[in-house]
């Protein structure tokens, strides 16, 4: 009797071939066999998250067994450039099964798609515990910018910044951090807002200043507008009012006569 290994492919699993020996099943056997099967696929569902290990990888993709009788692969452009170089084979990869069978027989799974899940799964916690998300804009869209914080997210161009931006260019490739406002996962609609998040850290960044100041104390602050009644200075967000009256001992017509814009000045809270 000889045996033959077959050796492992992409699509197979390891098998012995016995020669010299009849192995053929009854029909008993083969009914056993077929229900042992479908049971074990039955374990399988399309739509299911999935873990499995790497077993092969080459320029157009990996190659994923997840304890099923066939492998699946996975093509390369569903990962990131960064993501196919270091995926390595005894890599643990989630995956979606999108195929049992294909026409062909073959397992279909994605990884762009497990990614997908999570990212809506950790998009809907921050949303329902009202935190802000991380992305990286991609590109102007209408009306506004793409970013993908996991899954693509619509930044309108009135919630880009504090301040009306003309320029949405500046921002493509810089990663950012913004309120969600609205999400839809069954339309796969995302919006967030980096004008809320922005407004929310100024403020509280407004409310410890105006705590730590007490009258008396001698702070320092950044000429932001010059008035004939006095200037307002910049004082780590908060804006304060220097009187013309109390600028100098001396008599003054103007405040322009002392400060410029721009000049950072020692000053004194009253008030």
């Amino acid at each position: 009797m000889s045996k033959e290994l077959i050796k492992p492919s992409a699509y197979r699993k390891v098998s012995l071939v016995f020669e010299d020996q009849d192995y053929t099943l009854s029909e008993q056997q083969k009914a056993a066999l077929a229900s042992l099967y479908a049971d074990f696929a039955s374990k399988y569902n399309a739509g299911q998250l999935l873990k499995g290990t790497v077993v092969a990888k080459d320029a157009s993709g990996v190659v994923v067994d997840i304890n099923y009788k066939s492998n699946g692969t996975i093509p390369a452009y569903e990962f990131s450039e960064h993501e196919f170089e270091n995926v390595k084979v005894g890599d643990e990869l989630e995956v979606i099964l999108d195929e049992l069978e294909n026409a062909n027989g073959a397992v279909v799974l994605s990884y762009e798609n497990a990614k997908a899940l999570r990212a809506w799964e950790e998009i809907s916690k921050l949303f329902a515990d009202n935190k802000p998300v991380q992305g990286v804009v991609t590109h102007k869209v209408k009306g506004g910018l793409n970013v993908d914080v996991g899954v693509p997210a619509f930044l309108p161009g009135s919630q880009v910044d504090l301040q009306r931006i003309t320029d949405f260019d500046q921002f493509v490739g810089k990663k950012i951090t913004a309120d969600i406002i609205k999400i839809n996962k069954k339309r796969g609609n995302i919006i967030i807002s980096r004008r809320k998040y922005l407004s929310e850290r100024r403020d509280e960044s407004r409310k410890q200043i105006l705590e730590g100041l007490a009258a008396g104390s001698v702070i320092q602050g950044v000429v932001k507008n010059i008035t004939n009644y006095g200037v307002f200075i910049d004082i780590g967000g908060v804006d304060g009012l220097l009187h013309i009256t109390d600028m100098t001992w001396g008599r003054i017509s103007h405040p322009s006569e002392i400060v410029k814009l721009g000049d950072t000045i020692s000053v004194k809270v009253l008030s």
